[in-house]
């Protein structure tokens, strides 16, 4: 499965490569369409955007586009699926959340005043954040605050993913993931670990 889907990718970088206009646009879709699809590897996506982008404009606008616009790609994909469901399916399934008990926590969770742990789990690029937003759209959370939550975990995990992308050089050695997701759970814990230091209260 690995081979086939590497072989795309292959394939399609080969023909961005030799119709740079696309470049840009492929930038922008694949984050675009990993929104919408939870199977597709934002990993590796972000991986590819980042060799081509370099390739065509040089490492360091290329870096700076792979992350603009894959930001700008994956967050237009997630708020296109929450208003699409917000104007058709949302008002039948948050009928259907209220009355479990998970459901309920998870409601508290989102509508409430603590957003943390939302935040932390749509950071997450190792979890299908797309699922995340299919279920954020089930709720009545309000739109401004979905955009800050979403726009916030975009800007995260795309710098984190281009930054761990280029240092491990995953495009190349795809078994480097396992050295990029200790880098990234590493990052995790020493972020929570200052974030616990700094609410404590001084004696």
């Amino acid at each position: 499965m690995w081979d086939v889907f590497k072989n795309l990718i292959l394939d399609f970088e080969i023909f961005v490569q030799t119709h740079l206009w696309f470049a840009p646009v492929s930038a922008f879709l694949l984050p675009f369409l990993e929104a919408l699809f939870p199977w597709l590897p934002l990993t590796a996506i972000v991986s590819f955007n980042l060799t081509v982008m370099s390739g065509v404009y040089g490492t360091g606008a290329g870096t700076a586009y792979t992350i603009l616009l894959s930001i700008l790609g994956s967050f237009t994909g997630m708020f296109l699926i929450f208003l699409l469901i917000r104007a058709t399916l949302a008002k039948y399934f948050i009928k259907k959340v209220e009355t479990h008990e998970f459901g309920q926590k998870f409601l508290g969770i989102v509508q409430g005043n603590n957003i943390w742990m939302v935040l932390v789990l749509l950071s997450n690029p190792f979890l299908p954040s797309s699922i995340m937003n299919y279920g954020l759209s089930l709720t009545k959370i309000k739109t401004g605050k979905y955009i800050g939550l979403t726009l916030t975990s975009r800007v995260i995990i795309i710098v984190i993913l281009t930054f761990l992308g280029s240092l491990f050089n995953i495009q190349e050695h795809p078994w480097n993931v396992v050295w990029m997701m200790l880098a990234y759970f590493v990052l995790f814990l020493v972020w929570g670990f200052v974030k616990r230091l700094k609410s404590k209260k001084p004696l």
